[in-house]
C-alpha cells in the first residue's frame, strides 16, 4: 500500500495585515520528500504520529510536502494554488492520504481553504481514503466533512497532544482500510465564539466538554472532538463545532454530537472573557506581586493568533508604572534591527521601536516607543523548540539585536515567534529567571514552558489583531446571530 503523509497548516486571522507568502511556510518555504520526513518524523507535530501508524502498517510512505506557517492574514492566492497542486499530484500516486492540517485556513479566493483542498483531491481521486489530524481551533465546513474520511482534533489546549492526535487519525484510517470501521461523521454546530483563554482544557468550563467527549468515546464511538473554532477567522463556518464519528450509524453519531453541543450552549455564559482591565490596572497588579519573575502576557499581539508583534503598549505601560529589571520581546521591527546593526555592539542609540506595520482593522493606530540604550548583542535568532509544546519546530527570527536601556532589556527581531521556549532569550545570553518582569507576546501557548519559571502571571489587554475583545473587530462574514456578538439568540 502507498500512503502519502503531508502537512499543510495555517491558522488564518482575517484581520491581520501580516502577509502569508510561500517563504513563510517554514524557514525559507516548505520542505519536500526526505527532508520533510527527517524534519518531522520525531517531532511534536501530528505528522509524526501519522507516520508512526503508516510505517507500522508496512506501507510505502512518502512525504510530498511539509508546509507550516505562523498565523497571519489570508494565504496568497498563488501560494494556495501551488500547494494544492502539489497535494493533488501526490493524491494521484497513492492509495490513501494522511494529512496534518489545521482547519481554520482562509486563502484569497477560497474562504474555506482546507475544504477546497479536500474537494479538489476527491475530484481527482473519488473515494480516496483521507485521514486528517486537526487543530481544536478548526472551523469545519460541510465541504470539509464530506470530503474527509476521518478527522479527529486535539484534546488539549495548549496543544501538547499533537503526535497523539496524529496517531489517532492514522489508526482510524487504518481501521477503515482494513475493514473494521465504516465511518459516518456528523457535526453539531454551536452558534458561539468562545473566549480562547476560557478554552484551556485543564480548567472549567472546557474541561467539562472534554470529559463529555471522552465519555462518548468510552461508550464506543471511534471519535468525538470539540472544536472550539478560531474566532479571528471571519468566515461563514466560524463557530464551535462538535464532531462525532460512528461505525455506520448516523443517528448515534448525531445524538452524541448534539448532546455535547447542547451542553456547550448551556455553558455559554461561562465562555465569556473575563472583564477586560486597563493596562494601568494590570501594571498595578503586577507591581504588587512581591516575588519574581512576573510574566506580563501581551495577548492581543501574539503571533500565534496572527499578531504583528510590534505593539509597544504593554512595555510602555510597564515603564510608565516605574517598573525596572524588565526583559521583553521579541519585537518584530526589521528597521530598528538594521539601525542597531549599523550602530554596532556597544553603541548608544536613540530610536523609535515598534508600530511599523499599518493595521487597518484597528480603530487606533499603534504608537512607537522612543528608547535610548546600548546595543548589547547582535546575532541570528535561530533555534529549535525543545519545550513540551511544538517540540522540534525550527525558529528563524532572522537578524536580532538586544537593546539595554537601564530598566529594560529588549529583544528586537526581523521575524516573529510565539513565546514557546525560553530559548528565545537564552540563545542571546539572556536568562529570563534573573529578571523581575518578563513581557511576552503570548496568549496561552507560553504556559507549559514559561509558567514553571514564574512566580506571578498577569494577562494584559493591549492593542492588536489577536485581541480577545471580539466586539472591537468588524466581522462581516460570520453567520449571525452568534454569541456573544449577539445576545438575543438564546
Amino acid at each position: 500500500m502507498k500512503i502519502a503523509a503531508a502537512m499543510f497548516k495555517h491558522e488564518t486571522n482575517s484581520f491581520s495585515p501580516v502577509p502569508t507568502r510561500w517563504e513563510d511556510f517554514g524557514p525559507g518555504g516548505p520542505i519536500f520528500g526526505e527532508a520533510a520526513y527527517r524534519a518531522f518524523r520525531h517531532s511534536g507535530y501530528s505528522l509524526s504520529g501519522l507516520l508512526d501508524v503508516a510505517e507500522a502498517m508496512g506501507a510505502e510512505v512518502t512525504v510530498p510536502i511539509a508546509a507550516r506557517c505562523l498565523p497571519s492574514g489570508p494565504v496568497q492566492r498563488d501560494v494556495f494554488e501551488r500547494l494544492c497542486d502539489i497535494l493533488c499530484a501526490a493524491a494521484r500516486e497513492c492509495d490513501a492520504m494522511m494529512l496534518d492540517l489545521h482547519g481554520a485556513m482562509v486563502a484569497e479566493g477560497a474562504e474555506d481553504g482546507e475544504g477546497e483542498l479536500l474537494s479538489r483531491i476527491r475530484q481527482i481521486r473519488p473515494g480516496l481514503p483521507i485521514g486528517a489530524s486537526l487543530d481544536s481551533h478548526a472551523n469545519l465546513s460541510d465541504l470539509f466533512i464530506a470530503n474527509c474520511t476521518v478527522m479527529p482534533g486535539y484534546r488539549t489546549f495548549p496543544h501538547t497532544d499533537m503526535p497523539e492526535t496524529g496517531r489517532k487519525a492514522g489508526q482510524l484510517l487504518r481501521d477503515v482500510l482494513e475493514g473494521r470501521l465504516n465511518p459516518v461523521t456528523v457535526a453539531a454546530r454551536v452558534p458561539m465564539l468562545p473566549d480562547m483563554v476560557k478554552c484551556l482544557t485543564d480548567r472549567e468550563p472546557m474541561s467539562r466538554l472534554i470529559a463529555a467527549a471522552d465519555a462518548a468515546e468510552r461508550d464506543g464511538l471511534p471519535s468525538v472532538t470539540v472544536f472550539t473554532g478560531f474566532p479571528l477567522a471571519d468566515t461563514q463556518d466560524t463557530c464551535m463545532t462538535v464532531l462525532a464519528t460512528a461505525h455506520g450509524d448516523a443517528a448515534r453519531a448525531r445524538a452524541a454530537a448534539q448532546t455535547v453541543a447542547d451542553q456547550a450552549w448551556s455553558l455559554r455564559e461561562e465562555f465569556l472573557p473575563a472583564p477586560f482591565e486597563s493596562l494601568q490596572a494590570a501594571m498595578d497588579r503586577a507591581a504588587a506581586m512581591t516575588e519574581g519573575p512576573v510574566i506580563l502576557a501581551d495577548f492581543s499581539d501574539n503571533c500565534h493568533s496572527g499578531g504583528t508583534m510590534d505593539s509597544m503598549a504593554v512595555i510602555a505601560a510597564a515603564l510608565d508604572r516605574g517598573m525596572a529589571d524588565i526583559l521583553a520581546g521579541p519585537i518584530c521591527d526589521p528597521e530598528a534591527v538594521a539601525r542597531m546593526i549599523e550602530a554596532g555592539i556597544g553603541a548608544t542609540i536613540t530610536l523609535d521601536i515598534g508600530a511599523k506595520m499599518p493595521i487597518p482593522a484597528l480603530k487606533q493606530p499603534l504608537v512607537p516607543l522612543r528608547l535610548t540604550g546600548t546595543v548589547r548583542t547582535l546575532a541570528m535568532g535561530r533555534f529549535t523548540v525543545e519545550g513540551p509544546i511544538f517540540t522540534g519546530m525550527p525558529v528563524d527570527l532572522g537578524r536580532c539585536a538586544v537593546l539595554e536601556t537601564g530598566r529594560l532589556t529588549l529583544l528586537v527581531s526581523e521575524g516573529r515567534v510565539e513565546a514557546l521556549d525560553p530559548l528565545q532569550y537564552r540563545i542571546f545570553g539572556l536568562e529570563p529567571t534573573r529578571f523581575r518582569t518578563i513581557i511576552l507576546k503570548a496568549k496561552t501557548n507560553h504556559r507549559p514552558a514559561f509558567l514553571p519559571l514564574a512566580k506571578g502571571h498577569v494577562d494584559c489587554q493591549g492593542p492588536g489583531v489577536a485581541t480577545l475583545d471580539l466586539h472591537s473587530l468588524d466581522f462581516r462574514r460570520v453567520r449571525r446571530p452568534i454569541f456573544p456578538l449577539d445576545r438575543s439568540n438564546a
